[in-house]
């Protein structure tokens, strides 16, 4: 017995010192380590206005870029804000507070607190907010600053008490499906609203789905109210909030829910302008979420991002801000990453201010995927970058890659970093494009190359899940006339090269057909309103073998420029007379690339209770409905690769914002304003100044002591100087090009006290010095006269030149 005891002993000594070698073996030289992702630290705060708790802000860990923090705008009410702060576990010392201009460049005030309690009132110095200012708050906690950004205006005359009471009361009667309490009143049911669906719900929607047909929906949690623009003719607030309905599948479901408002309170009635709510759920892999025909998503969106293995068994897919990894030979599905926790119900786990997005799928199914925008919590809770993973299927460890911190906001984040930035598992390279500059970056060697330097913006493309870069190659006015079209995942390139006498011009990709422009050097000239322009006279489509599979041409016409969405281009085109370009109707090329063919499909499908529904469907059904559930752990290392890169662009570029968020960057003012007309929203410079705003101007208005400078911008239009040089003068280089708009789009410039000139022909002009409410006023420039017509008929006498407008910033 004593012997055969002594012998066990032996056998587990020796057990364990080979397991300590093994580890210390395989372990050796690697300083990762395996850990959960931790739950969120940073204190909250958000202010309270009219018995309302408004405007959550992000905690962040360094200073931001202030031009572009403005998510929310927080009313200030008799100098004073009303500033709740959420410490959690955190001792907080001070808070300093800075009022800042709008673009950032001037400090306008300075101070601090030593008492922060949850309630703390911020008092200011008068005649600060004459107008909208960003307020940036430090707190200190444990020696070190944590920073806030909102925007602040006076809100005296903006009627914000009755606007939050009118959004507070429609919400709750739409989600008690109350009758007779205004909703029904308030909507304006068309052809416009999508009746088939709950996943998204607009102002034209019938009363049954603004009101969540029979889904009986339960706030989970509390909303939280961000109040985006407000000011004297319209408040915009949006809703952010969980809700539990009944299921189908199960007995309840869990969604993410966005619910935005623009209201007005005029002549004591309250008007709803706008009205737009998506809903998405939130999947729950432990619940049954599998059907013999595929994965059920249930409410989501039309385009889910999903990708597959090449065999059509594995497949990673995002849905509400999460990614998931369904495998079918193993029956196991993976939760590969989520700010939100099953086991914490903090309110800073579920912030959305961040976009996944799937960058690869291989064989096996390791999955190469990219996180833009906020952090909520983890290693780089407080920061805004772009942070790149993989996953590892066969150790199911997360192993991050790199992480590249920006000082702007999210949204500019997730718009800039989101297509600029690419990882190849393959190759084990980084690809970063940065202020014209193309990085590489050897993740094993820890080295850093500038592959092309000098890109200005428009001399590159990029494809929208970040893979296929196309630049053109030489610098400056050294251009060779030739294109390097290079697929960032494989390392692959071709050339693509003009004729003699021509260059060409990337002008992006759908799916992975290269789109490029090519345009004669000849025929530069200029537009009608005195732009500088190249245009193209022919479209080419390649495929990814440089192969040309569509062209467009056409003897009358030459292209200006060219929009891409949803393999749709949109070709903005003009007419020649001499060397000036006069707009014509756009044209248009669908491009439907087929897709690869895979047994895996994303589908909708309907039922009773929740309409519309997705599923990604499997071809040949799934045969086992019970899976197992992962959770992959987030390897760290010690030395997190960590790359810093300038964040400075001096391009002017227009922004949207609408529905409560960023819609789109633009290169020109015109553009712009159309997009913002669609979603009701605004536009604003790189440096926060209003270039448009949808509604907000008086119903009629006559400029007023500016006699001197629109007879001075006749005369000056009559000696032959051009509308967009003239402008430029003006406004000292703050001129828009507002070609396309028409003319009630124009009447907020007017408002603003600001002279629009409009192109009649390439000699003749008018002056846009005031309207009514169907009538606007103008200057003939030929002959000095002042006339009124109705809005369509400016724009009739405009249509020859595609209605070009120019106006400028004051």
């Amino acid at each position: 017995m004593k012997k055969r005891l002594i012998e066990a002993g032996i056998l587990t000594a020796v057990f364990i010192v080979a397991v300590a070698i093994f580890s210390y073996l395989t372990n050796r030289g690697n300083d990762d380590m395996t850990a959960d992702m931790g739950g969120a630290t940073l204190p909250r705060v958000y202010f309270s206005t009219d018995g309302f708790g408004v405007n959550p802000l992000n905690a962040y860990s360094q200073k931001m870029d202030i031009p572009t923090m403005r998510d929310t705008i927080t009313p200030v009410v008799n100098q004073q804000l009303e500033m709740n702060v959420e410490a959690f576990e955190n001792k907080i010392s001070s808070v300093d507070y800075t009022v800042y201009t709008i673009d950032g460049e001037e400090k306008l005030l300075e101070g601090t607190t030593k008492k922060v309690n949850e309630k703390t009132i911020v008092s200011f110095d008068e005649n600060v907010f004459t107008e909208e200012r960003v307020l940036e708050l430090a707190l200190t906690v444990d020696e070190q600053k944590i920073y806030y950004y909102t925007r602040v205006v006076d809100s005296t005359g903006f009627n914000l008490p009755q606007c939050l009471d009118y959004v507070y009361n429609f919400h709750e009667n739409a989600l008690k499906k109350a009758e007779n309490t205004g909703v029904g009143a308030a909507i304006e049911p068309s052809g416009e609203g999508d009746n088939t669906t709950f996943q998204h719900v607009t102002i034209h929607s019938d009363y049954d789905h603004v009101t969540w047909g029979e889904l009986s929906p339960m706030v989970v949690g509390k909303e939280r109210w961000k109040i985006v623009e407000t000011n004297p003719t319209y408040t915009s607030i949006l809703l952010e909030y969980e809700v539990s309905c009944k299921g189908e599948e199960n007995e309840l479901d869990t969604y993410m829910v966005k619910e935005f408002f623009r209201v007005r309170l005029s002549a004591g009635n309250m008007y709803l302008l706008n009205y737009d709510r998506t809903m998405e759920q939130i999947f729950d892999g432990s619940q049954q979420v599998l059907s013999e025909k595929g994965i059920l998503l249930g409410i989501a969106p039309y385009d889910v991002p999903y990708m597959i293995n090449d065999d059509g068994t594995i497949v990673s897919f995002v849905q509400a801000n999460e990614l998931w990894n369904y495998n079918s030979n193993t029956d196991e599905l993976s939760l590969l990453f989520s700010f939100r926790s099953v086991e914490n119900t903090d309110v800073r786990n579920i912030i959305g201010d961040h976009e996944i997005k799937i960058l690869a799928v291989d064989e096996k199914g390791n999955t190469t995927f990219a996180v833009y925008g906020y952090m909520n919590r983890g290693a780089h809770e407080g920061q805004v970058g772009a942070a790149i993973y993989y996953y590892n299927i066969e150790t199911n460890n997360i192993d991050e890659k790199i992480f590249i911190p920006s000082d702007k906001s999210a949204a500019l984040a997730r718009e800039e970093l989101g297509k600029l930035v690419y990882y190849s598992v393959e190759q084990n390279l980084l690809h970063v494009l940065v202020d014209g500059t193309l990085y590489e970056i050897d993740m094993e060697k820890d080295k850093k190359t500038e592959l092309v330097n000098n890109l200005e913006e428009d001399q590159y493309v990029v494809s929208d899940d970040g893979q296929l870069l196309a630049y053109e190659n030489g610098e400056g006015d050294e251009k060779d006339g030739s294109v390097t079209v290079e697929n960032l995942q494989t390392g692959k390139k071709y050339l693509v090269e003009a004729g003699e006498g021509e260059t060409i011009r990337p002008l992006g990709f759908v799916n992975s057909d290269f789109v490029s422009g090519i345009a004669r050097t000849e025929d530069a000239g200029q537009t009608i309103s005195g732009g500088n322009v190249l245009p193209m006279y022919r479209i080419e489509i390649r495929s990814s073998d440089n192969k040309v599979i569509k062209t467009y041409e056409s003897a009358e016409a030459y292209i200006l420029d060219v929009e891409i969405s949803d393999g749709m281009l949109t070709l903005n085109r003009a007419v020649k007379n001499g060397n000036i370009y006069t707009s014509i109707n756009a044209d248009y090329i669908t491009n439907n690339e087929e897709k690869k063919e895979s047994n895996i499909s994303l589908d909708s499908y309907i039922t009773d209770l929740k309409e519309t529904q997705m599923r990604l469907t499997f071809a040949d059904g799934v045969q086992n409905q019970e899976v197992k559930i992962l959770r992959p752990k987030m390897v760290m290392s010690d030395k997190p690769a960590l790359e810093e890169f300038s964040n400075g662009n001096d391009l002017e570029r227009y922004y949207v914002y609408g529905l409560g968020c960023l819609q789109g960057i633009y290169k020109k003012a015109g553009y712009a304003v159309q997009a913002a007309e669609n979603v009701s929203g605004v536009v604003v410079t790189s440096s926060q100044e209003y270039v448009w705003e949808r509604g907000n101007r008086s119903l009629e208005y006559y400029i007023s002591g500016q006699d001197e400078l629109i007879l001075s911008m006749r005369e000056q239009l009559v000696a032959g100087k051009s509308a967009m040089e003239l402008a430029g003068e003006i406004s000292d280089g703050k001129a828009l090009e507002l070609t396309g708009c028409t003319t009630n789009e124009i009447l907020y410039l007017i408002n603003k006290n600001t002279p629009v000139i409009g192109m009649i022909d390439g000699t003749n002009a008018v002056i846009l010095t005031g309207y009514d409410k169907s009538n606007v006023m103008y200057m003939e420039v030929s002959t000095g006269n002042i006339l009124s017509v109705p809005y369509e008929q400016m724009d009739a006498m405009l249509a020859g030149t595609g209605r070009a407008f120019i106006g400028y910033i004051r």
